[in-house]
């Protein structure tokens, strides 16, 4: 089940399941807000210590760019807790971030514009404050992740930050996009036992990039899904068209009230499709 297939079905389960749970706040999503200079609990020279090795499985792994960071990540998150426990949740989201950066033969990647980790063992935020950057943040690698934690269901939030490398005419080929796209399933794979699951959450509408651009970015990622048995999430589907000042301020990031929307239709489709 692929695109927008999963809407329709979660449309005909409405009157069974309910409606949609209201959008949650970001305030109650109950995450640990952490700056430079506002707690002594944040030691980033020793956060792995709070990551057990042999934690138990989670059911649901959610990574991604800034979006996945922001109000979307936060409201799907909150989604996510009301139809599982808090201990069966884990979020990674690192701004700028490309899937390159989280597969291991790739550079170390470190994020300069916001990272959160909200995990069984605790969560953690580096964002702008008091006027400040965020610290520069180092985004963890998926077998790290993997091994940690050997989610059921992964779900991935990735590829917008590719079309700013991207001609806005020029059709691109995209080989080596799809064998990063092929590298990062594998490494997500390489749990024994796999995940029962992996759902790709194709970028949203914009405003700043060509159709094109969007469109071969789309392609990449669905001509993958047929060849490695993974499934996808039409994002533009759900958004529609971004419309500044409305959808965003910049025409890539969604504010709060676009981005729960956007989180409502993401979260009824992984509903449909399940943890197994």
């Amino acid at each position: 089940m692929k695109g927008i297939s999963c809407l329709l079905a979660a449309w005909l389960l409405a009157p069974v399941l309910g409606s949609a749970p209201a959008v949650p706040r970001t305030s109650a999503s109950g995450f640990l807000e952490v700056t430079a200079d506002s707690s002594s609990r944040y030691l980033p020279e020793k956060r792995t210590v709070a990551f057990p090795r042999l934690a138990p499985p989670v059911k649901v792994l959610l990574i991604g760019d800034s979006l996945s960071f922001g109000p979307f990540g936060e409201a799907l998150e909150g989604y996510l807790r009301q139809r599982f426990d808090a201990s069966d949740i884990c979020v990674f989201a690192s701004c700028g971030s490309s899937p390159e950066h989280w597969i291991k033969t790739s550079p170390v990647f470190m994020t300069p514009c916001g990272y959160r980790e909200s995990t069984p063992a605790g969560a953690w935020k580096e964002d702008f404050a008091n006027g400040r950057r965020p610290r520069p943040s180092r985004t963890p690698k998926i077998p790290e992740i993997i091994a940690r934690f050997s989610p059921r269901m992964v779900v991935v939030q990735l590829g917008t930050n590719w079309m700013d490398g991207l001609p806005a005419t020029v059709v691109q080929e995209g080989a080596a996009y799809k064998q990063i796209i092929r590298e990062f399933i594998k490494e997500l794979r390489a749990q024994s036992p796999p995940p029962a699951r992996i759902v790709w959450v194709m970028p949203p509408e914009s405003s700043k990039y060509s159709a094109t651009v969007k469109e071969e970015v789309d392609r990449w990622i669905n001509e993958c899904a047929k060849e490695l048995g993974f499934q996808t999430i039409s994002s533009r589907r759900i958004t529609k068209k971004y419309v500044p000042g409305k959808t965003g301020d910049d025409g890539i990031h969604y504010g709060e009230a676009e981005a729960g929307k956007w989180a409502q239709g993401v979260n009824w489709c992984l509903y449909v499709f399940g943890p197994d």
